[in-house]
């Protein structure tokens, strides 16, 4: 028997009844005609509907969709990415795709990075315990196992994978809470502590400033700062005055490879260090802020995008060089335009700024997503001296 047609999502008879009821439907004009008097009726100077509406929906890969992309890595050929598995396509362009470690795709991915050169992936079992570390030169035709779980402890869990200064560093976790720094000593081929170990609290990031005359490794707990002149003996910093240590206030860390380091915390404060020494600047007053990445183009504006860790999300922007130095909520954006920045990024949770160590020109943000229906990657090109906004990747 053929069934009723439903329309807008309503049994058939609901539907008739609205339709025999004009008063009901009376009611549902007023109301629109409502709404679009309030919005008429407002100076929308800003006009980020206006802008909103003539975009064009963006199509990024459904893997991407209510997700959260943990981190990105990249080799001579390809772009890598982190979801539960490692997803990868060529520079040149084409479709994402699932990348097969040791031949297999039936795995979970702990943690990724790269050097620009080669690729590491950790995999861990069904309870997330870290496996092994595998690292390919080639872009995946063939992986060698790094013996990790001899180096680290089987009793391991990874929290995330950074190459820094070439070096692979590995933070992880055990059964009892306890977190540990290992990095990979390439001279003895194996899994070695970085002097961090068996402390009661998360370890966050690692950075390598190159450019300072005395080089250094800084690596952020949540609550601490260490440094480190070599990956062997990074240690806690309480030498320097005015550092940002605070218990569990501390969220992100970036370098600006000439002897600059800056810390977020969750009191809207910035921690900036130079010249041996800390200085705070507020940058939102009371607000959880998030991960830190120094945008250096265009030079004549050169910014420091933070990300946002409350209610809306996203990121702002900062320009030191400005008297009124915060930009928010796309709004005088040199990343990006307000339309742009509402209709991808806004209301997302930033999870970091990745940019190719060979590109300078190309600047992705890594997002979770949740459950908007839209994509946790986007890609931002710098062209003709100026950034052309996130598309979906």
């Amino acid at each position: 028997m053929h069934e009723p047609t439903k329309i807008l999502d309503r049994p058939p008879e609901t539907h008739k009844n609205a339709e025999k009821n004009p008063r009901r439907r009376g009611g549902w004009i007023a109301a629109a005609l409502l709404i679009l008097l309030v919005f008429a009726g407002c100076d929308n100077t800003f006009s980020v509907f206006q802008t909103i509406a003539k975009e064009e929906r963006q199509i990024g890969e459904d893997l991407f969709k209510n997700t959260t992309v943990r981190a990105m890595a990249d080799d001579n050929a390809n772009y890598y990415a982190l979801l539960s598995k490692v997803v990868w396509r060529p520079k040149s362009g084409g479709s994402w795709n699932v990348l097969a470690i040791a031949g297999s795709t039936d795995y979970f991915a702990a943690g990724l990075a790269g050097n620009g050169t080669k690729l590491y992936v950790a995999k861990a079992d069904d309870n997330n315990g870290l496996e092994d570390i595998y690292t390919t030169s080639d872009s995946g035709t063939t992986w060698t196992a790094m013996s990790a779980a001899a180096g680290i402890g089987t009793d391991s869990f990874v929290d995330w994978l950074k190459c820094a200064n070439d070096t692979l560093f590995v933070a992880v976790h055990d059964s009892t809470g306890q977190y540990s720094l290992f990095y990979y000593d390439g001279v003895s081929s194996k899994f070695a502590s970085a002097g961090v170990s068996s402390i009661d609290e998360p370890l966050v990031d690692i950075v390598y400033d190159y450019h300072n005359t005395s080089p250094q490794y800084w690596l952020i707990s949540d609550s601490k700062v260490y440094k480190g002149t070599t990956p062997g003996s990074i240690a806690e910093d309480a030498t320097a005055p005015n550092n940002p240590n605070y218990d569990g206030y501390l969220l992100g860390i970036a370098s600006d490879g000439a002897g600059r380091i800056i810390v977020s915390r969750r009191d809207g404060s910035v921690y900036s260090y130079s010249s041996g020494a800390w200085s705070p600047i507020t940058v939102k007053s009371s607000t959880k802020l998030g991960p830190l990445f120094f945008l250096a183009l265009p030079a004549s504006s050169k910014r420091i995008l933070i990300g946002k860790g409350v209610s809306s999300f996203g990121y702002m922007e900062y320009d030191e060089s400005s008297s009124t130095p915060l930009k928010e909520n796309g709004s005088s954006f040199v990343s990006t335009s307000s339309s742009i920045y509402y209709t991808t990024i806004h209301s997302k949770e930033v999870q970091a700024f990745w940019q190719p160590s060979s590109d300078p020109n190309t600047l992705f943000v890594l997002l979770a997503s949740g459950n908007t229906g839209t994509y946790a990657l986007y890609r931002n090109d710098y062209i003709t001296g100026s950034w052309s906004g996130w598309t979906a990747e």
